[in-house]
């Protein structure tokens, strides 16, 4: 019987205990954020759905290799951008340099009501004109800022995935929405002046 109450570290243990039941538990829990971010590195829904299927097969066989040094999430993003950089590499130019963000959470007034549709285009303008600038960004730093700015993974998260010391993602981090922040500048400032 699934117990849906219960932590991942509990669900880990378990599952290395030989009750794959919980693993199901761990797949509900973080396959909506896992698929998300594969489809933000790769650009495509289809590219995303197979690779996250591998993404669960792959922390499935490796589960007993999983310590609880890092959060199971951590791990298990760690494993997914992974099998992103590897089907990145074989996928064309065109594809790599997509970052889509149709399903991105920005923040807004809809707990409010529902917004007007002048406002509702004005949003999604604004995303198209994020999107734009991102997948114009070298890809590290756009990788940088759809884990930490986009997918929420906090810093020390965000290092273990990328290998890179918390310094080193602050830094870089900063550097990147530097470089966003100007690929963006014409357009919101185009915007000011026709307002």
């Amino acid at each position: 019987m699934l117990v849906e109450g219960i932590g991942d570290a509990e669900c880990v243990q378990r599952v290395q205990q030989g009750d794959t039941d919980c693993f199901e538990i761990l797949v509900r829990r973080h396959q909506k954020a896992t698929f998300n971010l594969l489809f933000r590195l790769l650009g495509d829904y289809d590219e995303a759905a197979e690779v996250a299927q591998e993404v669960f097969l792959s922390a499935y066989k490796a589960i007993h290799s999983f310590r609880g040094d890092a959060n199971f999430t951590t791990w298990l993003y760690r494993i997914a951008f992974n099998h992103a950089s590897t089907r990145r590499r074989s996928l064309s130019l065109s594809q790599q340099r997509y970052t889509p963000l149709e399903d991105t959470d920005i923040p807004n007034d809809s707990l409010n009501g529902p917004r007007d549709p002048a406002e509702a285009a004005e949003q999604k303008e604004i995303q198209e004109q994020v999107q734009h600038a991102l997948n114009r960004l070298d890809r590290a730093d756009a990788t940088l800022i759809l884990l930490r700015d986009l997918q929420d993974v906090p810093y020390e998260e965000v290092a273990a995935i990328l290998n890179i010391p918390v310094g080193t993602v602050k830094s870089r981090l900063h550097r990147a929405r530097q470089a966003l922040k100007a690929k963006l500048s014409p357009y919101f400032y185009a915007s000011r002046k026709a307002s």
